[in-house]
């Protein structure tokens, strides 16, 4: 990685403060829906991005920079360079509405990419420079507020299962994120790399293993 990508790299975690606190001037003044809050703020968290590699002198116009046009695009913001920087956002309420009623949660369940897409996006990106900014948040029927802002690799907010794994849901691959106050149970690239693989191997057998259950219920052997 080059010197550039590190200063690039360094000032987007440097930004946090700065992201938290409009994010929580922007609460206050604005009405949001908890539903599409997550979707909602992600203008007001790509203006201070701009603005703040604007004054680094890494974006000096519209070219150097890719919004996403829609929220089926990674990322959410690219920075581009020799080597880009996506930068991806996702957050998540610490409450939600459960039969009527508002209840505590420890997980946002967001989608965290799918397992068969996660290879396309590293080789575009690299190892190192893919992040996410992260938001906490807590919208209720009685109270509004920013409680957190998290900047680090993406493989730090992913979640294991049970099995020691990466966390997904069966049916698309889609990775899970690790529960709010869980500190990151992945420490390195490295470490996700081999934890990708095994998990990809694991799914496959599980889909074969149910396909030919299914074929055998039908009448057909191997």
């Amino acid at each position: 990685m080059s010197e550039k990508n590190l200063r690039q790299i360094d000032i987007l975690i440097g930004s946090r403060k700065v992201i938290f606190g409009h994010l929580k001037e922007i609460i206050k003044n604005k009405f949001f829906n908890y539903r599409t809050f997550g979707v909602d703020i992600e203008p007001h968290i790509s203006s201070v991005l701009i603005e703040i590699f604007k004054k680094r002198n890494f974006i000096k116009s519209e070219k150097d920079y890719i919004l996403a046009p829609d929220k089926n695009y990674f990322p959410d913001f690219e920075l581009k360079f020799s080597r880009p920087l996506a930068i991806e956002y996702k957050s998540g309420n610490k409450t939600k509405l459960s039969k009527g009623k508002w209840v505590v949660c420890k997980n946002s369940n967001n989608d965290m990419g799918t397992l068969n897409t996660w290879l396309q996006k590293i080789k575009k990106y690299g190892d190192e420079n893919i992040y996410y900014i992260f938001v906490v948040y807590k919208i209720d029927d009685k109270s509004k507020n920013i409680i957190d802002v998290q900047i680090a690799p993406f493989y730090k907010f992913l979640g294991l299962n049970k099995d020691g794994l990466l966390k997904y849901r069966e049916k698309d691959g889609n990775l899970r994120p690790k529960d709010f106050n869980e500190i990151s149970p992945i420490k390195s690239f490295d470490q996700f790399k081999k934890l990708f693989k095994k998990t990809v191997v694991y799914r496959s057998r599980r889909i074969i293993k149910k396909h030919r259950t299914i074929l055998k219920s039908l009448g057909f052997s191997e």
